[in-house]
């Protein structure tokens, strides 16, 4: 599977929407923190394993985010308090700085000045605990871990994700979460039209699936079948196909793959 790769300017915009509601969760977040509001912060993090690779972190904590986007804005607990999160990269300012993931989201428009790193909230993470339970504590403070699929999952079938490419499983969650707010869409038709609980950003959550397609297409050399079994399975190849279809059915993004 051979994928066209190039990018002008107009395809660059093409992940508007995800920067601008990477940008608002950066700027809320510190926001609310500088003001000491009473207020819930989750922060989407990467276990961040030794063998992970900082793209397949990286790219799942953004898809985890949009996750746990949809998930506030469909909550009926806690509406009282402001709720505010952000995704955090596995990876210091530093390391991020002339990597191979720098270089990838660059790319596709998405700079350091809209990401947070662990340098950023490493103070922030060390106070969640006393945060649960010391009434004094102005704000809530939720550490939130992307992983692959659960043992149960693995036990049945191989399933997307299944041989560690956490950027899959969080794509496959939050693909099967839109398909269950709008069942009767499927494919190209997912995006026509507004989607419940996901408070107008429509545009971010196909974009997100867009990278994360694009993290897979890299992480596995364009679904190499000699990786096939070791890096990636059947069912991340189906994923792929799948948000493809979606790209495709979309005018802010077609064009932007072809694959042959």
């Amino acid at each position: 599977m051979a994928v066209k790769q190039e990018w002008d300017a107009s395809e660059l915009l093409g992940m508007i929407h995800l920067c601008k509601l990477l940008h608002h969760w950066k700027s809320t977040l510190f926001e609310s923190l500088i003001t000491g509001e009473r207020s819930i912060l989750t922060l989407v993090l990467d276990p961040r394993e030794k063998n992970l690779a900082m793209l397949d972190g990286s790219c799942a904590v953004l898809v985890g985010a949009c996750l746990e986007h949809l998930k506030m804005h469909s909550a009926t607990s806690v509406k009282d308090l402001p709720m505010y999160m952000a995704p955090v990269l596995p990876c210091t300012i530093d390391e991020f700085r002339g990597s191979e993931t720098e270089t990838f989201l660059k790319k596709r428009g998405i700079g350091y000045d809209v990401l947070v790193f662990l340098d950023d909230v490493e103070e922030i993470m060390e106070l969640s605990a006393q945060s649960h339970v010391d009434p004094d504590f102005a704000c809530r403070i939720d550490l939130i871990y992307v992983d692959g699929p659960p043992a149960t999952t693995l036990a049945a079938t191989p399933t997307a994700g299944s041989l560690g490419l956490h950027v899959s499983w969080g794509a496959f969650v939050l693909l099967e979460k839109l398909g269950l707010l709008v069942p009767s869409r499927v494919g190209p038709a997912l995006f026509i039209g507004s989607i419940a609980h996901t408070d107008s950003q429509e545009g971010a959550l196909r974009e997100v699936l867009q990278l994360a397609m694009e993290a897979m297409l890299e992480l596995t050399q364009q679904l190499d079948a000699k990786l096939e079994g070791t890096v990636w399975n059947r069912t991340d190849g189906d994923l792929v196909t799948a948000i493809e279809a979606i790209a495709r059915g979309s005018p802010s993004v077609r064009g932007q793959l072809m694959v042959r």
